[in-house]
């Protein structure tokens, strides 16, 4: 494993987009462009790289907020792209952008190297063709993206467990769901196990796999009409808590947008902000 620090952003997140760019050493990847180009170059601009020195896509799954940008942003570099066979046999259906590209295969479970990155890609519940999650490695440190999942399964927590930071979904709480405007059956969709996490839920799954080493949660892929900032963060800080006063100070919270990046900070280690 490499020693190169890890640093990472979470560039957009949230129904209508996301994107995180990870980097360790000179190893720099983005995972999924689910906005469009001009944001994503003015997200790259705020946390002070450059676009054309990414040396890698890695895509969790085909849903437009996932990949709306990819198309557009291949066009402006030129790196491989990273994905499951189904989900990239969804992409280059659906895109004439992609239709010709080749994606280099991952599969969940089978850990792949990406410079000073070790890539290991985990199999997620949710109504997409061949999702996935990462854990990813470098500097002695574990970052999980674990968004777009109805429920956390005994594998994935398996996987998971430990990391030094999360970005962790947190897309809708209950009530404001059942009450919103919503059809039922998006609703329906929303809640079941093919679904997104609630805060409920992603409180419940960060208490069974959150370690000592655990430092940093982002909270993700928030819904604007099914949730709210102050809800999740409050789900989540009254989960961590319940276990001791000592583990919530050492927690930070962070919460993610729609609209722009977080700033680049490293894995594991304590952030100015204050959560």
């Amino acid at each position: 494993m490499s020693d190169a620090a890890m640093r990472v952003s979470v560039l957009a997140s949230g129904s209508t987009g996301n994107a995180v760019y990870v980097e360790a050493g000179d190893t720099k990847v983005l995972l999924d462009a689910g906005v469009g180009i001009r944001q994503l170059q003015a997200a790259f601009k705020e946390i002070g790289v450059s676009l054309e020195t990414l040396d890698a896509i890695l895509v969790t799954h085909e849903h437009s907020d996932h990949v709306r940008g990819l198309a557009a942003l291949l066009r402006r570099v030129s790196v491989p792209v990273y994905a499951t066979a189904g989900t990239w046999s969804q992409i280059a259906s659906a895109s004439e952008g992609c239709a010709d590209l080749v994606a280099r295969t991952i599969g969940a479970g089978v850990p792949f190297t990406l410079g000073a990155l070790t890539c290991e890609p985990f199999a997620l519940s949710h109504d997409a063709e061949e999702p996935v999650g990462f854990s990813l490695y470098a500097g002695g440190r574990k970052l999980v993206l674990a968004t777009d999942l109805g429920y956390a399964s005994a594998r994935v927590k398996e996987v998971t467990k430990g990391a030094d930071a999360y970005i962790l979904e947190t897309n809708h709480d209950v009530e404001m769901l059942r009450a919103g405007p919503y059809p039922w059956h998006l609703k329906r969709r929303i809640l079941g196990d093919k679904g997104h996490l609630s805060n409920a839920h992603a409180a419940e799954y960060l208490l069974d796999v959150m370690g000592e080493a655990t430092g940093e949660v982002y909270l993700a892929h928030l819904s604007q009409e099914n949730n709210r900032p102050d809800l999740a963060h409050h789900e989540l800080a009254r989960a961590l808590l319940s276990v001791h006063r000592e583990v919530r100070e050492r927690v930070q919270l962070y919460e993610t947008r729609p609209d722009g990046p977080t700033p680049l900070a490293d894995v594991g280690a304590k952030h100015s902000q204050i959560s």
